[in-house]
This record gives structure tokens, sequence and C-alpha cells, in this order.
């Protein structure tokens, strides 16, 4: 600090800006669980951010054929630097294994490593020889898998730490109709991968985790107005997908399943909508993610106010003033946090709650999302005059 000058007196420095507490949320932070198979990687989590970064710390075409395809596709789509966060599990390990909330070695290990960071989480698998899966369009394993992972998905909402899972649809018989639907499983926390660039009945789990970490969450992965996918190949089984008829396709998109596909007067792939594993609020991943954020923001919001205290009335309610106060300090931080991603946002703290007795406060907080341009009809026609 300088020297003052002139004759004694205080100086006051006011600053703004200091009254919305900066909340730190990070739209995308992917992980990959899969199928590894040098014995120091079978049960570690490891941060990697870059291919080069990945080949360093033992993910080589070599060593790890499975894991390092899956990195390389998430970077190659990506474009960039970013962290990502990997766990391999042995060949033995099925997906439904990986994603049991009760598994302290599977999928829940990489988020408790992560801290809760990672958000968003890729599960694949290359099974051992021995696996051999029932007959039918999917491998049994993707059922399950889908069905165990609820369990984990709510209790990492419960701990405030919210993921999305997305799970390889591995086809066992592309000649089969499929027999389960991913929206039956009323699973919204998870999602179903089908297809990718590889003819052998995997699919690009990566590839979707790349391109919703590219873009902030209120974004789809199949949006037109970011172009096509980075890969060259797209297939379903050992079809390809331009191969495929267009009915197929919309069967798969109705089913639940995030697919890809291609689209009249442009070239590449795309990815179709992105479906979840069920039917309520949060069936498309986009909603999902946007709740996820919502809650993170709110949740580091209200933390400071833990063991505070408001002011009561006389017959036992908030102080209207208070109320208020709560309502607009969690408002201000998802419009200033969530701009341009959603509408709106509401927040409401009802003043009739026994918070002396119960010493617990509720917030009622409902955010708006966009509106999103999924089918788009044309009404055209001749006319006389114009």
């Amino acid at each position: 600090m300088s020297q003052g000058n002139g004759t004694p007196k205080v100086k006051a420095n006011v600053a703004s800006g200091n009254l919305l507490r900066q909340i730190q949320v990070i739209d995308g932070v992917a992980g990959i669980v899969g199928t590894a198979y040098t014995e120091d990687l079978i049960g570690k989590v490891q941060t990697v951010y870059s291919p080069a970064d990945a080949k360093a710390k033992g993910y080589t075409e070599a060593a790890e054929p499975f894991l390092f395809y899956a990195i390389n596709e998430f970077y190659q789509e990506l474009g960039g630097s970013q962290e990502l966060w990997i766990l391999g599990t042995e060949d033995t390990m099925t997906m439904k294994d990986a994603l049991t909330s009760t598994n302290e070695e599977g999928v829940k290990k990489l988020l408790n490593v992560s801290n809760g960071r990672v958000n968003l989480v890729g599960v694949c698998r290359k099974p051992d020889a021995t696996y051999v899966s029932p007959a039918g369009f999917l491998d049994k394993d993707v059922q399950d898998a889908v069905l165990a992972s609820k369990a984990l998905g709510q209790y990492q909402q419960s701990i405030n730490k919210p993921v999305r899972f997305l799970i390889e649809g591995r086809i066992k018989d592309a000649a089969v109709a499929p027999s389960f639907e991913p929206k039956s499983a009323e699973n919204t926390f998870a999602g179903v991968v089908l297809g990718g660039s590889r003819n052998d009945g995997s699919a690009s789990v990566a590839l979707v985790l790349a391109r919703a970490c590219k873009y902030p969450a209120h974004v789809k992965i199949g949006d037109g107005q970011n172009g096509a996918l980075s890969i060259t190949e797209a297939y379903i089984g050992d079809d390809k997908v331009e191969e495929i008829l267009v009915e197929k396709l919309d069967k798969f998109t109705d089913d639940g399943f995030i697919t890809l596909h291609t689209r009249e007067g442009a070239a590449g792939y795309y990815f179709s909508v992105d479906k979840m594993a069920g039917t309520d609020d949060f069936r498309t991943l986009v909603h999902g993610r946007l709740i996820d954020k919502a809650q993170r923001i709110s949740t580091a919001t209200d933390t400071p106010f833990l063991e505070s205290s408001v002011r009561m009335t006389a017959d036992g309610k908030l102080n209207d003033a208070d109320a208020a106060y709560l309502e607009e300090v969690t408002r201000t931080q998802l419009l200033a946090n969530m701009s341009g991603q959603i509408s709106g946002a509401q927040v409401l703290v009802p003043v009739e709650q026994d918070l002396i007795n119960t010493n617990t406060l509720e917030k009622q907080i409902q955010i708006q999302p966009l509106g999103y341009m999924t089918w788009i009809v044309l009404n055209m026609g001749l006319t006389q005059t114009l």
C-alpha cells in the first residue's frame, strides 16, 4: 500500500459485486467405468486430461485396448483437453455389478474418489471369453444394469452429488426384436446407448459423454446447431445406421434408447433424442442434467445458512421479510449460474412452518426449462395469391 498524503484522514474504498457469493458448479465432468486388463489399473481410479496423458498412465492400445478406444473416442469428439475419470474393472464384473450401490469397487468407488465431482458416468464392458448372455436382442446385463443403477442414483441425489449414468447397450443378436424397452424401467438416472463406431454390437458410450461434456447442461446431445458427430462410420449391431429403415430407428427411440441416425440435407451422424430409461419429468438427459445442476447450486447456496436463525412472528410463522430474503438468495444464484440455460426459476419459502419445534426449513424450488424442437412440422401447400 502506498503512503497517503495531505492532512490526516480516513479513506474508504467501496467495492461492489460482493453480495452474490460465487458458486462453482461445472456442467459436465465425465467418468468411464470399463474393462481393464492390467493388474495395476484394475480397481484404480485415475484422472486423465488427454490421450497422451492417458497413454502415460498406462492406457495404451497394447495393454488396455478396450479403455484405450473409449478414451480416444471421448477426446476425438471433445476436441480438446478436459479431465476424464477412469476406473478399470475385471472382465468378469458385469455392468449390473458395477452399478450396484453396495459394490464399493464399482461406479460408487469412482464417485467417492472424485468426491462427487463426476456427474456423468459411462459404463461399458468387454466380457471375458466364458461369458454367455441369454438369447435376445440385448445382452441381459444391460437391462439388469439399468434396474440396478436406480438405487445408486437415488443415493447420490440424497447426498447432493447427483449423477446420470449412460449404460452400453450391448447387442447380443441384432436379428431379434428387442424385448426390453428402457422407458419401462422407470429409472431416469440411467440411459441406454445403442449403436456406435464399431460393427461388433458394442455402443459408443464415450461418444455420448464427450458430446454432453462439450456443451453446457442445457444443450441436447443431438443439437443440429453443433454439427455432426466426429465418427465417420456408425453401426447398430453389424448394420450401418444409414442402411437401417427409418421406422426401425424410430422404434428404438420410442422404446427409450439413445441411438444414432442421419438427417436429411446434412452430412454425418447425429444422436437421436436423449432418452433416459423412464417416463417422468427427467425422461431426457438434458432435463436431468439441468435439475442436477440446480440441486448443486441450491445446496451450495443454502449451506452457509445451516444453524443460523430467522425471526418468527407472534403466531409462530416465519418473518415475511426473512422468508423473502431466503427465497431471493436462491433464486438469484440459480438465475446467475444458469443464465441462458433455463427460462426461469421460482423459489418459495412458506411462512407457515413450525421451525421452532422442527428446526427444519423447507424451500420449494422449481426451474422452467427451455423449449426444444425435437420435431418440426411444416404445413405446406400451394396458394393462388401471396
